[in-house]
């Protein structure tokens, strides 16, 4: 199937993003606020606070809206069925295989029991079942924090202002990849003294699965990067804990 040729609709781009994973990224904080539930880190209570919701879906909403303007194919129409059946299916995929992978590493290496004591807790997830509101709401977040948005706004505003083209590939590739290695990046710092073992099992896994995203992402737009998130997500953070024990 060739995505390049979808029809580019930055609005539809918009609205599709306000009135999905915005709308279930608010109604979950929404809920936190009522009825809070436990988290292993006293300030991920704060990632559900109006300001930094606001701003993360705010850069979000931009970034969709952008998206086609930098080369990147618009979300498929609600009517393209097949379109949205092959961009749920790779995403998907490639999600498990993060899960899989991770959970290998896990297995092998001990993740997440390290990752507990680190935070001093018996656990480093969120337990069960509130763990599937909270990580579906940090998916959306994360998402729209560090590449919904980021990625088509900073792809533009370089290549219009360097390159008086702001859907420059070399641009977005650029951009892309480097604030995809911000994640692996932090993940290997926070053990690298530690657990140099981890550090560097976690940062390879982390730099190799990122690169293969941002490939899909390219190939199929924004919503690639949440159904891979939200897959990740709850694989690692819900399902494998319920499954290790």
């Amino acid at each position: 199937m060739d995505w390049s040729r979808s029809r580019q609709s930055p609005l539809r781009d918009f609205i599709l993003f306000l009135c999905g994973p915005a709308l279930v990224a608010i109604a979950i904080s929404v809920w936190f606020v009522a009825r809070p539930w436990p988290v292993p880190v006293a300030d991920q209570a704060q990632h559900f606070m109006a300001a930094p919701v606001a701003t993360s879906l705010g850069l979000g909403a931009l970034g969709a809206w952008l998206s086609s303007r930098v080369g990147l194919p618009s979300a498929p129409a609600l009517t393209d069925g097949r379109r949205w059946l092959w961009l749920v299916l790779a995403s998907v995929g490639l999600g498990l295989l993060f899960v899989a992978a991770s959970a290998a590493e896990d297995a092998a290496l001990g993740v997440q029991r390290f990752l507990a004591q680190r935070v001093g807790q018996p656990s480093m997830n969120v337990p069960f079942p509130a763990s599937i509101a909270h990580y579906l709401h940090g998916s959306i977040v994360q998402e729209s924090l560090f590449r919904i948005g980021p990625i088509p706004i900073l792809s533009w505003t370089i290549g219009a202002l360097a390159f008086r083209d702001g859907a420059r590939p070399q641009v977005f590739w650029s951009v892309a990849i480097v604030l995809s290695l911000v994640e692996p990046a932090m993940n290997m710092a926070m053990a690298i003294q530690a657990r140099p073992d981890i550090a560097l099992a976690a940062g390879g896994l982390g730099v190799a699965g990122n690169v293969a995203w941002v490939a899909l992402y390219r190939k199929m737009g924004w919503p690639v990067l949440l159904i891979v998130r939200v897959v990740l997500e709850l694989g690692w953070h819900v399902v494998w804990p319920l499954a290790a024990g």
